[in-house]
């Protein structure tokens, strides 16, 4: 397999593809404010995917006998070792290339109408109210049920083939359960019927991390919020939604701590992104933590919830989306504007509690916005 390739279980072969010069797979502004039309470029150039290809596989088997040179007990002198870091940086910049390429073409294909995308909606990360936008767009069809399911008054069109059709059970949500080896057939499939649809995670899924992202007519995308803030949202789990619907108050405090401490709740969207369940509170590991961001770095686009409707109107533009005017209005609890998170919490001590226990997925949010199609002004 080549170095930086993606086998079937979406695991890459080579661990250094590191966080801190991240390029973005369109042109835009490296800083970005809120309200701000950008400008797209969407271009591949194939003769140089076939390079950088030819030259990833050159630095692989240049590394590959350097690692057997040490293995065998054969000292490396200074300007040897020099070479090694070299020649890893050029492979890491090379799968980088890739990487850009790949997502290129997805958006081009869209754009030429043979791709589709596919939403990661992990639970409370404004997935309905994505699927609202892009049920308005004219010609972008999408499944009536959050984007997801057939509609409940048949509002919109269900293909009948979805329920007959193997692995496309009508039970199951459209953008669940993929596999790398049915992606393609996946992809034709709805694709002759939806535009966008979406898949919702509120735990952890082995065929997320088994999925062919990097194929060439599936456009993938997710909205990834604040830890913090997704603690405090509406709709719970594990049944606290009953207990606490609010933010916290003196008479909730308790209740807050159980919720705090819960299984459920625990690093929230790194436990649905992972490769394996590993999540154990603050003591979580970076390894687990670099499962998540395997993943997120084969998704096409990667949006910030803190400021959503700048990253949907992105978005658009590079896929050539024609959103209403009036379009999009997430449906954030925009009464808490003027508070800041710690406020909401009312109690130090909780919070601080949360952040540590939290810390692992707030790191992932945190690399993520680096990541995002818009860099928000918070």
């Amino acid at each position: 397999m080549e170095i930086g390739s993606v086998d079937k279980n979406g695991s890459t072969n080579d661990d250094t593809l590191e966080d801190d010069e991240y390029e973005p797979i369109i042109s835009t502004p490296s800083v970005r404010s809120k309200g701000k039309k950008l400008g797209v470029r969407v271009s591949v150039n194939q003769h140089k995917i076939e390079a950088l290809k030819w030259i990833s596989s050159v630095l692989a088997t240049a590394v590959l006998l350097c690692s057997a040179k040490d293995m065998f007990g054969v000292r490396m002198n200074r300007e040897e070792t020099v070479a090694v870091q070299d020649l890893e940086g050029g492979v890491v910049s090379s799968i980088k290339q890739q990487q850009i390429a790949i997502k290129q073409q997805q958006i081009a294909n869209y754009i030429k109408g043979t791709a589709i995308i596919r939403n990661i909606h992990i639970t409370h990360h404004a997935g309905t109210s994505l699927c609202g936008q892009m049920s308005k767009v004219p010609n972008e069809h999408t499944p009536g049920f959050a984007c997801m399911k057939k509609g409940r008054n048949n509002d919109t069109y269900w293909p009948e083939e979805a329920i007959k059709a193997s692995p496309f059970d009508g039970k199951h949500q459209v953008g669940k359960e993929v596999s790398y080896n049915e992606t393609k057939e996946w992809v034709s499939f709805w694709r002759q019927y939806y535009h966008f649809v979406s898949g919702e995670y509120p735990d952890w899924d082995k065929t997320l991390h088994q999925t062919n992202w990097e194929y060439e007519n599936l456009v993938s995308m997710i909205v990834m919020r604040n830890p913090l803030e997704r603690f405090l949202a509406g709709g719970k789990c594990g049944g606290f939604q009953k207990k606490i619907p609010d933010d916290p108050s003196n008479e909730t405090q308790d209740t807050y701590w159980e919720y705090a401490n819960s299984e459920c709740a625990d690093n929230y969207a790194l436990r649905v992104l992972t490769r394996e369940p590993c999540v154990q509170g603050a003591n979580t590991s970076s390894e687990c933590l670099q499962g998540a961001k395997d993943l997120l770095n084969r998704i096409t686009f990667i949006l910030d919830q803190s400021c959503l409707n700048e990253s949907v109107e992105a978005f658009g533009s590079a896929l050539h989306l024609n959103f209403t005017k009036d379009g999009f209005e997430s449906r954030l609890h925009h009464w808490h504007a003027n508070l800041s998170v710690r406020d909401r919490f009312g109690n130090d001590t909780l919070y601080e509690y949360v952040q540590t226990r939290f810390r692992r997925d707030i790191e992932l949010y945190e690399w993520s916005k680096n990541r995002s199609i818009v860099l928000c002004n918070n």
